[in-house]
């Protein structure tokens, strides 16, 4: 199959997955951005997203374990001292969520591995913004971003090839 060459090939080659595949796709894109969150619970719910038999009972039970630390991470507390490693954190709990989110088993078209993709990138995004001033720096932002897209590109276009 062709390389991916934008956004919207991206999109339609992840949406004909069926929810097992996109969830160990999701799985994938979330490991690119393990290094922004420093919890094993994330680790083991990256663990179950990407089994191609976990269990609903295991599937819900990292859910939760997950969910907990969406809630821990939440920055909403001062937006006038925004934290962007924990907003990082956030973003790659909630990439998780949206991994292991109850859907029926058909699930062809739930976006959810494009969903995930979108959140690691914004996980991505915030870890690499410098906040030393009165205004971020997104200096470095451009690069890096675009490294993770490709990362996500070829992750999909693998997928072809097998």
């Amino acid at each position: 199959m062709a390389k991916i060459a934008s956004y919207l090939d991206f999109k339609n080659r992840l949406n004909v997955l069926p929810l097992r595949a996109q969830r160990q796709v999701a799985a994938k894109f979330i490991a690119e951005v393990l290094d922004l969150a420093s919890d094993p619970r994330i680790d083991h719910a990256v663990e179950v997203a990407a089994k191609r038999d976990a269990t609903a009972q295991e599937i819900a039970a990292a859910y939760r374990a997950v969910h907990a630390i969406y809630v821990e991470t939440n920055p909403q507390a001062d937006l006038l001292e925004m934290d962007f490693s924990r907003q990082a954190a956030h973003f790659v709990a909630q990439a998780c969520l949206v991994s292991l989110a109850p859907a029926d088993d058909a699930g062809v078209g739930y976006h959810l591995a494009q969903k995930v993709a979108m959140y690691c990138r914004m996980a991505r995004t915030c870890s690499s913004m410098r906040h030393d001033d009165d205004a971020p720096d997104f200096c470095a932002l451009g690069p890096i971003v675009a490294r993770l897209v490709d990362a996500q590109y070829r992750v999909v276009e693998a997928l072809a090839a097998a």
